[in-house]
């Protein structure tokens, strides 16, 4: 009886320990989530991750940290969210450089965004810029073209990383026109900007957020950029396929993934969330007002736009000599 007891007692504790990891496992989220932006602060990717970081916080109970990992133009953020443990609590503010660009260009991104990334949402996309200080004697991007092809590799462009998308346009750019602009690759469109308007650079490629306030304020000068559209805050800013330039059209985009693995009940939590959130008049306004243009796309919209953007990606690449595998 007594072994009998003993045995009991035992399944008992079982019972409750398991019953005890399973409530645990529901109560997602008990605990901070760490959001990794993978570049430096103060660039596109990390202003609109903080646009939305608190509501997801209200939304979710639970602080909400946005953490930046710079390195590798993306890199090493994206591996390290690949790399994190599979429970939910590290995601990833993926964008065209760590998503896109560096997997098809790089042979250090060692991951692979279709596999090991789920897709949780879209959130906004913004175009890049090709901008000069005000003082440059550059009014249009075919004076600065014309002054490259008599000065090759005389010019200096500042871009948001290594091969980012900002330095992507520009050599998509230079091997069309068969011209040299030397690149200069800062932690992110944050630090290249202050280069531009220190003169440490001729010009920068970057996003239209990062340049947008220094072109309104009369500081910088925007040539073109890469935009469907002009952007009503700067209609005199032609895009890049207006001039002739259809090519040139790699802007950057920001949205969520998880590394993949993550259980389905913590993903079922997280896409209508973030849904909620990403369509919130409020949260669209702010990144409206940021130069951000919102476009949400739900998760499989969001991994079909990743697969086709990458074919489209690898095949500008391989005509502009720019894949490193």
């Amino acid at each position: 009886m007594k072994r009998w007891g003993i045995f009991w007692l035992v399944c008992g504790f079982t019972f409750l320990t398991f019953l005890g990891g399973a409530q645990a496992q529901e109560r997602y989220p008990n605990r901070p989530i760490e959001l990794v932006v993978p570049m430096a602060p103060g660039g596109s990717n990390d202003t609109s991750a903080r646009i939305y970081s608190d509501d997801l916080a209200k939304a979710l109970k639970v602080p909400v940290n946005v953490v930046n990992r710079a390195g590798g133009t993306g890199i090493i953020g994206a591996t390290y969210v690949a790399k994190a443990k599979k429970d939910g609590y590290t995601l990833l503010q993926g964008s065209a450089n760590s998503i896109i660009t560096m997997p098809v260009i790089s042979k250090e991104a060692t991951y692979d965004p279709l596999k090991d990334f789920i897709p949780l949402g879209h959130f906004v996309s913004v175009p890049s810029v090709f901008a000069v200080k005000a003082d440059s004697p550059f009014k249009t991007l075919q004076e600065l073209i014309e002054y490259a092809r008599k000065n090759p590799g005389k010019l200096k462009n500042g871009a948001a990383g290594i091969l980012s998308e900002s330095q992507f346009n520009m050599e998509v750019l230079c091997t069309q026109e068969k011209i040299v602009i030397k690149t200069v690759p800062y932690n992110s469109g944050g630090e290249a900007m202050p280069a531009l308007l220190g003169g440490h650079v001729d010009l920068s490629t970057v996003t239209l957020t990062t340049l947008a306030p220094q072109i309104k304020a009369g500081k910088l000068r925007g040539l073109a950029m890469t935009a469907k559209t002009r952007h009503p805050d700067l209609p005199d800013v032609p895009t890049t396929a207006e001039i002739g330039y259809p090519n040139i059209r790699f802007s950057t985009w920001f949205g969520i993934f998880a590394p993949a693995g993550v259980p389905n009940p913590v993903i079922d939590l997280l896409v209508p969330t973030l849904e909620k959130i990403f369509k919130d008049p409020e949260v669209g306004q702010r990144a409206i007002r940021s130069g951000f243009t919102v476009d949400y796309k739900d998760p499989e919209e969001l991994r079909k736009f990743v697969e086709t953007q990458m074919q489209i990606t690898e095949k500008v690449a391989r005509e502009a000599n720019l894949i490193k595998k």
